[in-house]
């Protein structure tokens, strides 16, 4: 029963392939013979039985050029997308290249900005290569040594102020004690010139990111806002050196003492470039500003000051024409020796 069953399958499919082989004979010959047995009826016949065989034929070239046109754009598609997506992470890169330069370069005019101001200072620039697990808040690791000139007790600084200073300097690299660090003390002024009082800054373990200013008498001149700077004294810091500024101020136990709490100008989150001071001179003078004027009574003060040097002058010259005269009568008089300046001076 079953090879009967197996074998009724393959008997259809070859009446079907028959019957597909005699139609295709047929239509080739009739196209064959078409010439010459052109008739109206033969051809109105032929094309009923032909006309559905074309249609799938015509509809079935349609379907295969549509799928070819199809996975041709797709495959294109698939790889312009390919093409599409290397260049976005190609730009991607170097955008963030480009970000990273424009930070560093930022950083370091900010530097050279800082340089070509502070004159009195050498200062050598390094980036900032690791800190210490073990006191991340309290020493950094510098890309510069004795090499280039660091040696230990350097002070270390930013465009914004005071950072540290090199504690151990090695060939290439140094270690720099920041100024959080409770083991660092710096002697330190208030800047305003009303109160100028002294007192050490050094790093709070309860408070890393905020030093504090001890030593302050209970009623000393200190106040919130006051700016505070190096006072150059112990000759590791130069003096002038902007600290941080008072936030909070707070009484000591015993009573006697106060202190104050301190924003770094520093942030010391983000620190990247640094500045090692090699050598430090006295700071020029600032230039003199003429005081001001009374409104109405305006002068030019270059003008007035050539007046006053020419009036100085003239009143020396006077004084000199005085002496020669004084010095000719004494001469007349019988007085051979000279006499000094000194001497006329002292009998006038």
């Amino acid at each position: 029963m079953n090879k009967k069953l197996r074998k009724e399958p393959k008997t259809a499919k070859k009446i079907v392939a028959l019957i597909f082989v005699f139609i295709s004979v047929f239509c080739a010959v009739f196209f064959a013979a078409r010439g010459k047995f052109a008739t109206p009826v033969t051809d109105a016949t032929a094309m009923a039985i032909v006309a559905p065989f074309q249609r799938i034929f015509s509809w079935a070239g349609s379907q295969l050029a549509f799928i070819k046109s199809t996975v041709t754009e797709i495959s294109t598609l698939h790889e312009q997308n390919k093409q599409l997506r290397e260049e976005v992470e190609l730009l991607r890169a170097q955008n963030l290249t480009a970000s990273e330069y424009a930070s560093e370069n930022q950083r370091l005019r900010n530097l050279l900005g800082y340089k070509q101001v502070a004159t009195q200072f050498d200062l050598v620039a390094a980036s900032v290569i690791g800190r210490e697990s073990a006191t991340w808040s309290s020493v950094i690791v510098i890309n510069r040594g004795t090499l280039d000139g660091v040696a230990d007790n350097m002070a270390v600084v930013t465009e914004m102020g005071l950072v540290g200073h090199v504690m151990e300097a090695g060939l290439n690299t140094a270690k720099v004690q920041l100024l959080l660090d409770p083991r660092s003390s710096v002697g330190t002024l208030i800047q305003r010139p009303e109160s100028r009082v002294a007192g050490i800054v050094e790093g709070d373990i309860k408070n890393p990111n905020h030093p504090k200013m001890v030593n302050i008498p209970k009623d000393s001149d200190v106040q919130v806002d006051d700016m505070v700077v190096t006072s150059g004294f112990g000759g590791v810091y130069p003096k002038g050196l902007v600290v941080g500024k008072i936030v909070d101020i707070h009484n000591e136990e015993g009573g006697l003492l106060k202190y104050g709490v301190l924003d770094t100008s520093v942030n010391f989150q983000k620190l990247e470039d640094v500045a090692i001071i090699v050598a430090s001179r006295e700071a020029p003078p600032e230039p003199l500003q003429p005081p001001p004027q009374t409104p109405g009574t305006e002068t030019d003060p270059y003008e007035t000051a050539k007046k006053l040097q020419d009036a100085q002058q003239q009143i020396q010259d006077a004084q000199q024409q005085v002496q020669d005269a004084q010095q000719q009568q004494l001469q007349q008089a019988g007085y051979e020796k000279p006499i000094r300046n000194e001497e006329l001076e002292i009998g006038n």
